[in-house]
């Protein structure tokens, strides 16, 4: 399930942001690699509840830093 997730996860990344779906694995930094800033990450959180049918807590996005970690909360949350 990770990968499929991570190859979704991938593909709203590359639109959001205008970089290259290639360019993004599991250990982009959102801010470092991808240049995402306060805005990107709050239309990020709509874009995943959007997608995988899930709640993102308030914030929550702040707490990661790289593409793997929000795949396996993503992961987490949608086998509860």
């Amino acid at each position: 399930m990770y990968q499929t997730i991570f190859y979704k996860f991938q593909k709203i990344l590359a639109k959001l942001t205008n970089v290259r779906k290639s360019k993004i694995t599991i250990n982009t930094y959102f801010q470092e690699d991808l240049g995402m800033n306060e805005d990107d990450l709050v239309n990020l959180s709509f874009l995943i509840e959007r997608e995988f049918d899930i709640i993102m807590p308030e914030n929550i996005l702040y707490e990661f830093n790289t593409v793997g970690e929000i795949v396996g909360f993503i992961e987490q949350e949608i086998g509860r």
